[in-house]
């Protein structure tokens, strides 16, 4: 289904005001391991990150807000079992990711507006990715300066010393699909369209970067290399792609409230929101999707650990590989459901639901 015009006010006013209900959606997740932060959180992971955000709203006010957000609390959710080098890294990663998507998105940075200037950014962000990630000759003096890149740069340092180039090559190619998607995103939002469901679905894996996101747990996890059996595998690909799905379903639910206030609507619930279909209608489809996900992800993991029983480190390893997958999708509601960032925290009942007036 191709895109369609988009009535930024009409789809706001049609929504505003209405009640989101949402019921527990960890209960999708019931049979994974249990939510754990990293060993290394607080200390040293939250001193670095938030070192790192202050660094960068030096230069861009606006951001220190994030500082609200405990991007160190959500890399220790994302990654439990990194060691202290690692996680500092990933954090590192993390403000990167944050950071860097605000910068380009709706009333956030200084590039939302501006389409042309978000491309420069967006190619110099791609040089920076392959120089970090040890997959060009570029020297540092020729890249971006500025303190978001930086902390792309540190983080890769870290990783491509432990990371076989194809790691490194597929974190890169990871990065610039998050890239092109995101540009895909702005394009509608500057030209006030939306595109029906599958074509947002695609985008979104990209802009949710939970494929990105899984690339990084061997690094994560120790697992340097990669079992072959692990890294090169088609049920390997098939579970990072329902991480992404699932991630950008929820969070498109549960910061539809903060989406809002921005006027900015490029959102699932907009997408299946039709002539004759209630919010709540709505609501339902998409939990049924999230389930859905959930059970090709658990599909997709059987295939993976048969395909690698008959090798001891291999089959290890598609273990510590798939957990640290669920971590991510685990991880990532914990931390929308109690960090500032979304501001639903207060609203969640003792049954795990919430009632959000828009």
């Amino acid at each position: 289904m191709g895109d369609a015009p988009l009535d930024h006010a009409a789809v706001v006013a049609a929504l505003k005001g209405q009640t989101l209900r949402v019921p527990d959606l960890r209960r999708y997740f019931a049979g994974w391991p249990a939510v754990r932060a990293n060993r290394h959180y607080p200390a040293p992971l939250q001193p670095r990150v938030d070192a790192a955000i202050r660094h960068i709203a030096a230069a861009q006010p606006l951001l220190e807000r994030r500082l609200r957000d405990d991007l160190a609390r959500l890399t220790a959710l994302w990654y439990p079992d990194a060691d202290e080098p690692a996680a500092c890294a990933l954090g590192l990663f993390a403000v990167w990711l944050v950071l860097w998507d605000d910068a380009v998105d709706a009333n956030e940075g200084d590039l939302a507006g501006d389409y042309d200037r978000a491309e420069a950014w967006r190619a110099a962000t791609l040089r920076t990715a392959s120089t970090a990630l040890g997959l060009s000759g570029n020297e540092a003096g020729a890249l971006p300066s500025d303190a978001i890149s930086a902390a792309l740069l540190e983080f890769g340092a870290s990783f491509a010393a432990s990371s076989a180039p194809p790691q490194r090559q597929r974190a890169y190619d990871e990065v610039a699909l998050f890239v092109r998607c995101c540009a895909q995103e702005q394009d509608l939002r500057l030209r006030g369209r939306i595109p029906g469901y599958d074509a947002y679905l695609e985008m979104r894996i990209g802009t949710v970067a939970g494929q990105l996101l899984c690339a990084l747990v061997p690094y994560a996890n120790g697992l340097r290399p990669l079992a072959p059996a692990v890294a090169e595998s088609a049920h390997a690909r098939a579970l990072e792609r329902q991480v992404s799905i699932i991630l950008g379903l929820f969070n498109d639910v549960l910061s539809l409230k903060k989406e809002l206030s921005t006027d900015c609507v490029i959102n699932v619930v907009a997408a299946l929101l039709g002539p004759g279909r209630t919010l709540d209608q709505v609501v339902d489809e998409v939990c049924g999707k999230i389930a859905d996900a959930a059970r090709d992800f658990d599909a997709a993991a059987e295939d993976l650990l048969r395909a690698a029983e008959d090798d001891a480190e291999a089959a290890l390893a598609a273990r510590k590989f798939i957990d640290g997958c669920r971590s991510i999708v685990t991880g990532t509601l914990d931390f929308t459901l109690t960090s500032p960032r979304y501001g639903i925290f207060k609203l969640l009942r003792e049954d795990g639901s919430l009632e959000i007036v828009l």
